[in-house]
């Protein structure tokens, strides 16, 4: 009978395996550049082999929703990655998770986690609000003023970019029912749920008080939703456990 030890250490193999095909399927349909795509094997290979897999399902869930939200009728949406996502969106997105894992890997402080998640239920809130809130048959209105503009403006939501935002935190902080202590498992989940969608917000937000005017690219707008969500997620541990 194999030990536990090397049947979890199996199932990392196989995750490992798995995530490399889908990295690289996904390059060859042009979601990502080669660069990005080395970066990603490179990152499955960190949460798969350092972290509970919980960490990498997260991430998992997250990959495949934004990439069918990317796909869908991606012709006729104003996209900026349509040559597939480079090293800098990835970062913009999951910077902030990543800082907060290696403080776990330095201190495993269960609210490390909690950061993590939240951040990375953000980044997938956010990128499917703008990916498929863009094929709504209304125009979308500007988060500040509730005026229409015109669709791929930053800054402007629809009811059905809004709805997608909160299916993705939920799908993204899901795995956390699987942590443990079990006793907390619940708790982690809505509140990363909560604060991931709260994040896709402030990056509409601040889209439409900076980015619209030029005085911030969409990876900065992205990087400053997924660290307030990451801090959010600190400061949420420290009220609620």
């Amino acid at each position: 009978m194999a030990s536990p030890v090397i049947e979890i250490e199996l199932i990392r193999l196989v995750f490992m395996a798995i995530a490399l095909a889908i990295v690289w399927i996904g390059h060859f349909m042009g979601l990502t550049d080669k660069k990005a795509s080395l970066f990603s094997s490179f990152l499955a290979a960190y949460f798969i082999f350092f972290f509970p897999l919980y960490w990498f399902s997260s991430l998992l869930l997250l990959y495949f929703a934004t990439s069918y939200a990317t796909k869908q009728k991606s012709r006729w949406k104003q996209v900026f990655h349509k040559k597939g996502r480079k090293i800098k969106n990835l970062l913009s997105n999951l910077g902030p998770s990543i800082l907060f894992s290696g403080l776990y890997l330095i201190s495993p402080q269960p609210y490390f986690y909690l950061a993590f998640l939240c951040a990375a239920a953000c980044a997938c809130s956010d990128t499917i609000a703008s990916e498929i809130g863009q094929l709504s048959k209304k125009r979308p209105r500007l988060i500040t003023t509730w005026e229409e503009v015109k669709t791929g403006v930053d800054g402007g939501i629809t009811l059905l970019g809004t709805t997608a935002a909160l299916f993705g935190a939920i799908l993204t902080a899901f795995p956390a029912l699987w942590m443990q202590p079990e006793a907390y498992a619940l708790r982690y989940f809505i509140i990363a749920s909560a604060i991931g969608f709260l994040g896709c917000m402030v990056d509409s937000l601040a889209g439409a008080k900076w980015e619209i005017k030029g005085k911030i690219n969409n990876e900065t707008t992205n990087l400053i939703a997924t660290g307030i969500s990451a801090v959010l997620g600190l400061l949420a541990w420290f009220l609620v456990f």
